[in-house]
């Protein structure tokens, strides 16, 4: 990270300075600059945010946050963003770097419009996001996305689950989400997915508020959800009770049952893992039974909806290498669960034709009949 922050400093003194040498000067050998910074930049528009000339809205509509959530978001990532200013030139402050990397975020990942927006070059655009996606991956991370690894906090879960969608010791729903990516060098046939695309699938598993409690990014799109599932830390951990199993007994002279997830019909089904009857189900009771699950399960499905109308980079192929693309996209995992933390909703129409271009691009997963006995460190690269 703090390589990624001297590039920035390096990046700017290159923009002040940059070079403009006409036809003597380059016979001659002399680099002469006749501009600090290159005309036509300016961060006029941002300016106007900081001094408060925009209306309110408009914090949510580039941001996806208000400018109170903002300034919190800014005062979590300051010791780990933060520069000092040179003799040079003045450092990039904190705030320009958040409102640069939410931008990025918000409007489908495009540099040049965030660098033209800000009055900065790509390349500082390129390095910021990088440095603040990373900050908030590795130090914010761990607060906003975690696993319940307490008898509390799984009540907490399971609780607050039957509550909403009346299914009982339930703590979430799993689920994975391809990413398009833009075609690697190495290995390219991996990341194809079913819709002949090439994608990262990402798993991510979500509690009854719509925030994510654990997120995996690492498996190409070629990989099955089932694949993913069993090497996930998330299987290891229900499997060896590292979340507490909290067995209750739901019904009079029947065994305990303890908490598990609910999956659709592409997972297997296990004692922790949940999922419907195989076509539907032969009774009414069956088919009545489906219908709940299905309707739980469709926490997922919203959620990855709203992370996705809030940060509409992830529905297009990034201009960001795949190397750093995880951070990058976890980044927006966290913060999607800061903004809900907050109460920042999305507006509903916005949620509904993400939810609906989500059908159009998603692959489909036949049913898994097995599943892998021998946990796999990672997915290919």
């Amino acid at each position: 990270m703090y390589e990624l922050a001297n590039q920035l400093e390096v990046v700017t003194e290159q923009i002040i300075f940059e070079d403009f040498r006409d036809e003597d000067d380059r016979r001659s050998g002399h680099c002469s600059r006749r501009f600090w910074v290159r005309p036509g930049r300016s961060s006029l528009w941002w300016d106007n945010f900081l001094s408060g000339v925009v209306i309110s809205e408009e914090w949510k509509e580039n941001f996806r946050m208000s400018r109170n959530s903002f300034h919190q978001l800014c005062d979590e990532l300051r010791t780990y963003i933060e520069r000092q200013d040179t003799v040079m030139r003045p450092s990039t402050s904190v705030e320009k770097q958040v409102a640069i990397t939410l931008y990025y975020l918000s409007d489908e990942g495009r540099m040049r419009k965030t660098a033209n927006s800000f009055g900065v070059s790509r390349s500082t655009v390129s390095i910021i996001v990088r440095l603040v996606t990373s900050a908030i991956t590795q130090y914010l991370g761990p607060k906003y996305i975690s696993l319940p690894l307490t008898a509390n906090d799984v009540k907490e879960k399971t609780v607050g689950f039957f509550k909403a969608f009346g299914f009982p010791q339930c703590i979430g729903t799993v689920d994975g989400t391809h990413i398009e990516i833009k075609a690697p060098r190495r290995n390219p046939t991996d990341y194809i997915n079913r819709k002949s695309k090439f994608s990262l699938n990402i798993q991510a598993c979500c509690d009854y508020r719509y925030q994510f409690i654990d997120v995996v990014i690492k498996w190409p799109g070629s990989v099955h959800d089932a694949r993913v599932f069993a090497n996930s830390k998330l299987n290891n951990m229900l499997r060896d009770e590292t979340i507490p199993s909290c067995k209750v007994q739901l019904v009079e002279n029947e065994d305990p049952i303890p908490i598990f997830i609910i999956g659709d019909p592409a997972y297997p089904l296990m004692p922790y893992v949940m999922k419907e009857y195989t076509g539907g189900g032969a009774t009414v009771h069956e088919q009545y039974f489906g219908y709940k699950l299905c309707s739980a399960r469709n926490v997922i499905e919203c959620s990855f909806g709203r992370l996705k109308a809030r940060f509409a980079c992830l529905k297009r192929a990034m201009d960001t290498n795949l190397e750093d693309l995880p951070s990058v996209i976890y980044a927006c995992f966290v913060l999607h669960n800061f903004c809900e933390s907050r109460n920042e909703n999305v507006q509903d129409d916005l949620v509904r034709s993400t939810i609906e271009y989500e059908r159009e691009f998603q692959p489909t997963m036949e049913p898994v009949r097995m599943i892998a006995n021998k946990s796999e460190a990672e997915g290919k690269k």
